[in-house]
Formats: C-alpha cells, structure tokens, sequence
C-alpha cells in the first residue's frame, strides 16, 4: 500500500507550524527584555503570497 500523500502534507504543515511558534517565542522574549527583535523576511519563507 503506497503511503498517502495527505500525510507527507500533514507533516510538512507541522514543520511550518512549529518554526512560526518558534519565530513567535523569540520575537516574545525580545519585547519582554525590552529590545527590538529583528526583522524577519517572512515573505521569502513564505511559498505563498499572504492575501
């Protein structure tokens, strides 16, 4: 039985989803120590446009 491939897009959303919450955890601490966090180029991480 081939695997299916709702899976592999499961598990690569995931991915994504973690590295945001990751991006979103650092810029927090920033603000909590009162500095400015750096500027990310999320549209270049982005596969697609943000509407």
């Amino acid at each position: 039985m081939a695997p299916d491939p709702w899976f592999s897009t499961y598990d690569s959303t995931c991915q994504i989803a973690q590295e945001i919450a990751e991006k979103i955890q650092q810029r927090n601490q920033y603000e909590r120590k009162g500095e400015k966090a750096p500027k990310n180029r999320t549209q270049a991480l982005m596969p697609f446009p943000l509407s």
